[in-house]
């Protein structure tokens, strides 16, 4: 009786000290899985999390102004799309400018935002130790809702610049063949200086159209709008020669007159029937480059949207699926 009662014993005492044992390992494999940056260990990211508060939250509140900031740019696109369907060529003029000075304050701001937040006290390579989760996903956020912005100043100056200069150049295609007409009617009544002095308007329209046509030139075709350019200042060179020759022979027929007049049917024949399917065309890239512009705006102001609207709900309260039975890793009070 007495060796049962001591195996007994031994055993018992065996069991106590394997229980206290595992009870130990169990608590140091608990208190392990717990990691810094982790929502069970919020008390670690406490002081990182109450350091940077200031800075993310005045970063966040311009990101709303940026925000703001994109959708009157996208007003200001389909103002212009307006403009240039109505061909009112001094409001178009003056909402371009108004785009391009509005889309350099976005990119300024844009990247002092993002000095901002890469500057922000915990923000680095340790991050995870030092910032909780909500925080980084706050942080990242805002950083990935500034990049949408980037492009915006070059997509309005090449496009918008592209619709101006389209929309100028049919203004002075329709001129040019006025002007042109006028001469000619000039120098049907003999009077050939005043003949004269309208194709050197015409010749400024030809001009400031080449000119136009060299800024189009980066972003689209203008092999068509070059042989009309060149077609009709050829015939505006044979039209002044003739005036010139007739002025000089006081409007006898010279041989050197009848030359000039062969050279003017020549080149007149050459001429296109008229510039209605040249103004089309030109119309069609003014309207394509403002809408791929308002289109970039748009997706831009889209993102940002989307970001503030994520940024200003409420965090997910939810219990953090770790385990742990504990809540997700918000900014406040450190855990007791």
């Amino acid at each position: 009786m007495k060796g049962l009662a001591r195996r007994a014993a031994l055993t018992a005492a065996w069991l106590a000290v394997a229980a206290i044992l595992s009870l130990g390992a169990a608590g140091i494999a608990g208190s392990m899985t717990h990691q810094p940056g982790t929502p069970t260990r919020a008390e670690l990211t406490y002081a990182g999390d109450q350091a940077i508060e200031p800075g993310l939250s005045a970063a966040e509140a311009d990101l709303a102004t940026l925000s703001d900031e994109v959708s009157a740019l996208g007003e200001l696109g389909r103002g212009a799309l307006g403009a240039l369907v109505g061909r009112d060529l001094a409001s178009l003029d003056a909402t371009v400018a108004d785009g391009t000075r509005l889309s350099q304050t976005i990119a300024t701001h844009s990247e002092a935002l993002r000095t901002t937040l890469l500057g922000l006290p915990g923000v680095g390579s340790d991050a995870a130790l030092v910032l909780s989760p909500e925080v980084r996903r706050r942080h990242a956020l805002a950083l990935q809702a500034i990049d949408s912005t980037d492009g915006l100043a070059d997509a309005w100056e090449r496009l918008g610049a592209g619709a101006l200069a389209a929309t100028r150049v049919t203004v002075l295609l329709v001129d040019h063949d006025k002007t042109t007409g006028e001469a000619a009617a000039a120098g049907r009544a003999g009077k050939y200086p005043a003949a004269l002095d309208k194709l050197t308007e015409s010749d400024g329209q030809i001009a400031q159209a080449r000119s136009l046509r060299d800024a189009l030139a980066a972003s689209t075709d203008v092999s068509t709008l070059t042989q009309w350019l060149d077609l009709n200042a050829a015939y505006d060179k044979a039209l002044r020669n003739l005036y010139q020759s007739l002025a000089t022979s006081k409007g006898s027929v010279t041989p050197k007159v009848l030359a000039a007049i062969n050279a003017e049917k020549v080149a007149r024949a050459a001429l296109p029937a008229d510039t209605k399917g040249l103004v089309v065309i030109l119309a069609e890239i003014g309207r394509g480059g403002l809408n791929q512009a308002v289109i970039t705006i748009e997706e831009a102001r889209g993102d940002l949207e989307a970001a503030v609207g994520l940024l200003t709900a409420e965090p997910d309260s939810s219990p953090a699926d770790d385990g742990s039975g504990g809540s997700g890793g918000s900014v406040g009070s450190p855990a007791p």
